[in-house]
């Protein structure tokens, strides 16, 4: 079969003691380690437990089905494939099993070759999602908009900025929701404060993806503003709330606030897991 000298470890699940028995032996002939369990609780157990590579699961089981199990392993480490054993009339479950996140299915009666078939597939997709991961960790994706100076465009710019942290795998309402807010402030202070609603003039936002973190720099062409007394107003906040209203919002939602000399330019900094002071530069 050609598999790396690496263990395989395959988790089989299914209720019916005959079939977990003929699918482990099957898989022991071609050099895999099958792992048995005779539910999805028990299956899930095993995921929890175990170093699991890739999972065959039936889907009518008693405790947890199927279905369910797909979801939360799905939940735990979504580099798992699982695929799912069908009977012949099953169309409707292996549809709604391929929806909940199966990758492929085995149907009744099956051949040792439509198993490795499968396992492969499998395997392969494994070392796609695993090598993606570890890619994007070395990817640094940047967006940049030039934004006329009107007040209608502006709602538009920070929606798409949103739909880029969905479509890169942000997937958290919250941090969603703080990004649209922050965005929201900064956008409408480069229009109104910044260039003075001048129709003439130009806001560029600028939003640098990579594995820790999001920043989302908003400049405009006025004047500037002296941001020097910014960090002892926001240090007094506990007291008295400062005037710039926005960039107090800005700086308690997100993790770090940085300002260039002039005070044209506000970067918003917000990390992807790992909690961080907030820090006002």
């Amino acid at each position: 079969m050609g598999w790396v000298m690496k263990q395989v470890n395959v988790l089989i699940v299914d209720d019916d003691e005959a079939m977990l028995a003929m699918l482990a032996s099957m898989l022991s002939g071609l050099h895999l380690n099958p792992i048995t369990a005779s539910d999805g609780t028990a299956g899930l157990e095993k995921i929890r437990t175990s170093q699991i590579d890739l999972v065959i699961t039936d889907l009518m089981m008693p405790n947890m089905d199927g279905f369910e199990l797909i979801k939360k392993i799905r939940q735990i480490n979504a580099h798992i494939p699982v695929a799912v054993i069908s009977g012949h009339g099953d169309v409707n479950n292996v549809v709604s099993a391929l929806s909940h996140g199966a990758y492929n299915f085995i149907t009744k009666p099956f051949t040792i070759k439509e198993i490795e078939n499968v396992i492969k597939r499998g395997l392969r997709l494994r070392e796609f999602s695993l090598g993606t991961h570890r890619l994007q960790e070395g990817i640094r994706n940047i967006t940049e908009i030039e934004i006329p100076n009107y007040s209608h465009l502006l709602a538009s710019a920070a929606l798409y900025i949103v739909r880029e942290c969905q479509w890169r795998g942000i997937e958290d309402e919250m941090f969603l929701s703080n990004i649209s807010i922050c965005l929201d402030e900064l956008l409408h202070n480069a229009f109104a404060h910044g260039n003075l609603m001048d129709e003439t003039k130009k806001i560029l936002l600028r939003a640098v993806f990579d594995s820790e973190k999001l920043a989302i720099t908003v400049e405009d062409e006025g004047a500037g503003f002296d941001c020097s007394t910014l960090a002892g107003e926001f240090a007094e906040a506990a007291t008295t709330l400062p005037d710039k209203r926005g960039i107090f919002i800005v700086n308690y939602l997100m993790d770090e606030l940085i300002f260039n000399e002039k005070g044209t330019s506000i970067t918003m900094v917000k990390y992807l897991s790992t909690e961080r002071k907030r820090v006002l530069h």
